[in-house]
């Protein structure tokens, strides 16, 4: 199907989440549990395709994110997480 690709980002790892599948509410913006929220479903949804989420222990927390600690994940706080990470 044409829909396999859709979501990727530009360049971006394979399993590198997009800014928008945390934005929940599509305002620009993150919140902690809009985070939670959708950390927990990728999670599940990796699961059931059989992934073993076996780094899990290592994923970044909200506040590691958070560079400015505003209670608020913005775009390019997340970009420049993103650009840091190991690939």
């Amino acid at each position: 199907g044409m829909g396999q690709n859709q979501g990727m980002g530009k360049g971006m790892g394979r399993n590198r989440p997009a800014f928008s599948e945390y934005d929940l509410n599509g305002d620009g913006k993150i919140t902690e549990k809009e985070f939670n929220e959708a950390r927990s479903k990728r999670i599940s949804e990796r699961a059931q395709q059989g992934y073993q989420m076996r780094n899990l222990g290592s994923a970044p927390s909200f506040a590691d994110i958070d560079a400015n600690g505003d209670g608020e994940i913005s775009v390019e706080e997340f970009a420049v997480h993103q650009s840091q990470r190991p690939q």
